[in-house]
Parts: structure tokens; C-alpha cells; sequence
């Protein structure tokens, strides 16, 4: 019997989610491709040393005598099963998490709170994710595999654990790195609270409706129209209605608009599509990019791709419907986004770096934000970007490429800025609100909005927010006061508006 790894330990859980999901889509190839899953984790718990403690299911439980070996072997499978090619499209998507601790072993199993709590954070993720815990974290951050981060997400609450726990997630390049909010006690008593104002809402309207029935007319809580995964949803502006629905590529993300079309950047399969804004069709596919698209602007005559796992920008010329130059600008990044302002393109790359780009030569000029920028916008002359580990918004002066001030705190994630109606807004996934920063004040207020806000826009007379985690846009009037809430379902994601339409990609929940 091979002995368990003694004295510090760490723990690596592991679990497939939507298992009976997957059960019923595979059918009869299920079995296999279970087999297949446990093969590859199997290979990667081996190659760095992992002692498999138990398996129950599609369930894992692994110790490590060193944290670095728990999170290489934990990259390397993730990456492993993003590459394989499982049947029917039905990929198995395993949710990660890791505690290390000094448990005692008794016979061949481990006692201790430790190995609850290593499962338990496990059990709070999604699948694709890697969680780690505050112990973890600080034993491996200054050495992680290649191409890896780490993201703070703050303390969280886990079911029966007496203290919150700081909990972190490793960003692997070219995976899923933005997940929904995390499965926690104190998401649970978010979403209650949330269900008993919503109820206490509902029968403040329905006693007005019966006072005056014209108040239940153009709330906006969507159309007839049913917006299917890999999607972009088409809102009316005027009626706050879904009207039209658009099959794009796989997983899109950033929108945006300008050369008289939509344009959508879809992560999966690295493709940008091009929509016709009048006859609600898809004109064109563009194929050549050959890194994930993170961000996209559309300006100064191309349209802009951010390529930000390569750390560079690529130029579309819509005549053509080519990529003409790809220009590297950065290393160590995992993803961006991008904007046009002051004659020029701007970027903001997860390593910080933040960078202006003449559009005729291609040349930038560098400057440098906060930590993880989760988005730029250009307004009242200058460059602001949202740092979503930080916590708040630099702003950037085009003629120095610094920033002259202290930035501004806002939320606890940030996840999505833009500029426009003489304000700045950042959406915050950390407390699902939107941040309104008074361009002329410099005053901020927080306003209320859906779950899991990523994708934020302005434009057609308001502000449009796209919320990841319960399948709606919210519209705020320029002022900061909520209005409709309009259902789109599955996971909205980007967002761009122009006068009289509303854009949204709209991704498969997992």
C-alpha cells in the first residue's frame, strides 16, 4: 500500500458539473467518455506526484505533499480536457478545489477540518474553474506554471465552516477565465434577500395596477422572441423589447458597432462575426484570427480585435472582411479590451499595461493601470479602466499615459466600464451594482442591478447592462435611476447600443 503524504498537505477535489446533463445528451457513450475524463485526470494527478485518496463517481480526491505540485497537476488537466475532442460536443467541465493543511492520517483516510473545507471549496466553483484557498495561495503565488494568475475573490462564507474563507481562482491562459458568482453561503442569503425584495416589489405593483392598470404597460420584460445560445439578442430601445435573435459563433463575448454593421467576438472558436443592423442576418464569419478574441472595438476606419491571451491587436479592414496586421504589444497577459477615443486605440491588457495605438502606424505608447484591468473606456478626454482586482477605476491622460490621480474605489469586482451621457459607469460582478462616476463632480453612487453584471453599454438615450448570471439587460436612465429589466435568458454577456437597438451576445449557461 503506497503510504498518504504526511506532515503538510494539500487537497485537490474535483467534480463534474451537469453531470446527468451530460448522462442524458451522450447517452450510451457516456461510459466511455466518464472513462475518458478519469484517464486524463488520472495523468495529470500522476505526472506531479498526487496520491488519489478516493473516487466516488465522477468525483475526485487527491493529496500532494507540495502546493505547487496540487495546482500544476490541476492546470495541466484543465487544459487537458479544454483540448480533448469529446463526443457529441459534450464536454466534461470539472470545477477545482484546493486547501492545504497539516491533517492526521488515520488508516488510509485523512481526519481533520481540513479536508471539509478543501471540499467544500470545491463545491463552490464552476465547471472549468480552479479554486484555491487563502492557505494555498500564498505557498504557490510566486510559483505558478506558465502562463498562469491568480484572481482574489474575496472572503466567502462555506457551508459548515465557522469563518469565512478567502478564496482565489488561477487564470489559465486560453481557458474560461470569467465564471458566475460562486455557489456560497452568503450568495445563498444574497439570492433570499433578493426573492423577498422582489415579492415585496411585486405586490407594491400589483396594488397599483389595480389602481391604475395603464402603470403594468412597457416594463419591458422582453418579447417573444426566444434568444438561443451563441446568440445576439436584438432589443428594441424604444419598447424595451427582445425582437430579433442571431446565431453567431461559439461562446461571443465583446460587441460592438460602427463601418454599418454589429460586429461579435466569439472565444471558442476565434472567430469575429459581422451582422447586417437592418436585415437582422449574419453577413460574414472572419476566421483568421489565430488567438482567443477578448476584446474589440470598431473606429478610425478597422475594426480592432483584441488578441488577449497573445498580448497583441489585430486590424480588420471591412471592406475586405480580412485581417490585415496583427501587432504584438505585450507578454503575460490573459486577456483584454479595447475602446477608440482622441484619434487613437486604446487597450487594457490583464498584465496591467495599458497602451495607445496609432491607428496608421500601428506604434503604441505605454502606460500602466491598475491589477487585472476588466475593461477600457474613453470619455470627457481621457482613458478610464476598470481594475477588477484592485477594485476601482484609473484614469488616464492621453498626453502623459499616467495617471495623475488616486483611482477610485468602486464595488468588489469590477467586470465592465463605458463612458457616455457625462459619466463613467463600471458594472461589478462582486455586489451586482453599477457604479455612476459624475465626470463634471467626481462624485460616485452605486445603483442596484441584476446578478452577475459583465457587459455595460451607453448609448439610444440610456445605460445598458448585461447581467451574466440571471439572463437580463437592465436599462438606467442617464441620471442613475434603474429602469426595465428585460429577460433574455441563458447568459447574456456583451452589450452595445446604438439609437434606436440594443445588442447583447448571449452565451450557454453551464
Amino acid at each position: 500500500m503506497v503510504e498518504l503524504p504526511s506532515g503538510t498537505v494539500t487537497f485537490l477535489f474535483t467534480d463534474v458539473e451537469g453531470s446527468t446533463r451530460l448522462l442524458r445528451e451522450l447517452g450510451p457513450l457516456y461510459g466511455d467518455a466518464l472513462a475518458e475524463h478519469q484517464r486524463i485526470l488520472r495523468a495529470a494527478f500522476a505526472a506531479h506526484g498526487g496520491r488519489e485518496v478516493d473516487t466516488q463517481g465522477d468525483s475526485f480526491f487527491v493529496a500532494f505533499g507540495r502546493a505547487k505540485d496540487a495546482v500544476a497537476a490541476a492546470v495541466d488537466a484543465q487544459r487537458d480536457l479544454a483540448a480533448h475532442a469529446w463526443p457529441e460536443g459534450g464536454a466534461f467541465r470539472v470545477r477545482m478545489g484546493l486547501h492545504t493543511g497539516e491533517p492526521r492520517v488515520g488508516g488510509e483516510r485523512y481526519v481533520g477540518l481540513g479536508v471539509h473545507k478543501a471540499a467544500r471549496i470545491a463545491a463552490a466553483g464552476h465547471g472549468g474553474q480552479v479554486l484555491l484557498s487563502r492557505t494555498t495561495r500564498e505557498l504557490v503565488e510566486d510559483e505558478l506554471p506558465t502562463s498562469v494568475t491568480i484572481r482574489d475573490l474575496g472572503e466567502r462564507r462555506l457551508k459548515d465552516l465557522d469563518r469565512p474563507e478567502r478564496l482565489s481562482q488561477l487564470v489559465i491562459e486560453g481557458l474560461q477565465s470569467e465564471f458566475a458568482r460562486l455557489r456560497t453561503l452568503d450568495e445563498e442569503l444574497r439570492r433570499k434577500r433578493r426573492r423577498m425584495y422582489a415579492g415585496s416589489a411585486l405586490i407594491g405593483v400589483l396594488a397599483a395596477a389595480v389602481a391604475i392598470p395603464v402603470f403594468a404597460l412597457g416594463q419591458g420584460s422582453g418579447g417573444g422572441v426566444t434568444v438561443a445560445p451563441n446568440s445576439l439578442a436584438v432589443i428594441d430601445a424604444g419598447s424595451d423589447k427582445v425582437v430579433k435573435s442571431v446565431a453567431v459563433g461559439v461562446r461571443p463575448w465583446a460587441v460592438a458597432t460602427g463601418n454599418g454593421s454589429v460586429w461579435v467576438a466569439n472565444l471558442d472558436d476565434k472567430t469575429v462575426s459581422r451582422i447586417d443592423p437592418q436585415t437582422f442576418t449574419l453577413q460574414r464569419t472572419i476566421t483568421q484570427l489565430t488567438s482567443t478574441p477578448t476584446g474589440l472595438a470598431v473606429g478610425l476606419g478597422s475594426v480592432w480585435v483584441v488578441n488577449g491571451t497573445a498580448g497583441s491587436i489585430s486590424r480588420i479592414d471591412p471592406g475586405t472582411d480580412q485581417v490585415v496586421k496583427t501587432t504584438p504589444v505585450t507578454r503575460g497577459s490573459t486577456g483584454g479590451s479595447a475602446t477608440v477615443g482622441d484619434g487613437s486605440v486604446w487597450v487594457a491588457y490583464s498584465n496591467g499595461l495599458v497602451a495607445r495605438i496609432d491607428p496608421t502606424t500601428g506604434r503604441g505608447r505605454i502606460g500602466f493601470a491598475g491589477t487585472n484591468p476588466a475593461g477600457i473606456a474613453f470619455g470627457s478626454g481621457d482613458a478610464w479602466v476598470a481594475n477588477a482586482t484592485d477594485n476601482d477605476v484609473s484614469r488616464i491622460l492621453p498626453a502623459t499615459m499616467t495617471a495623475p490621480a488616486t483611482p477610485i474605489s468602486v464595488g468588489r469586482h469590477p467586470s465592465g466600464i463605458a463612458a457616455g451621457q457625462g459619466a463613467v459607469w463600471v458594472a461589478d460582478q462582486g455586489d451586482d451594482t453599477v457604479t455612476r462616476i459624475d465626470l463634471s463632480t467626481g462624485s460616485a453612487a452605486t445603483i442596484p442591478v441584476g446578478h452577475g453584471p459583465t457587459g455595460i453599454a451607453v448609448g439610444a438615450g440610456a445605460v445598458w447592462v448585461a447581467n451574466s448570471a440571471d439572463g437580463t439587460v437592465m436599462k438606467i436612465d442617464p441620471a442613475g435611476h434603474p429602469g426595465a429589466t428585460i429577460r433574455v435568458g441563458n447568459r447574456p454577456a456583451g452589450v452595445a447600443a446604438t439609437n434606436d437597438r440594443v445588442w447583447v451576445s448571449v452565451q450557454a449557461t453551464t
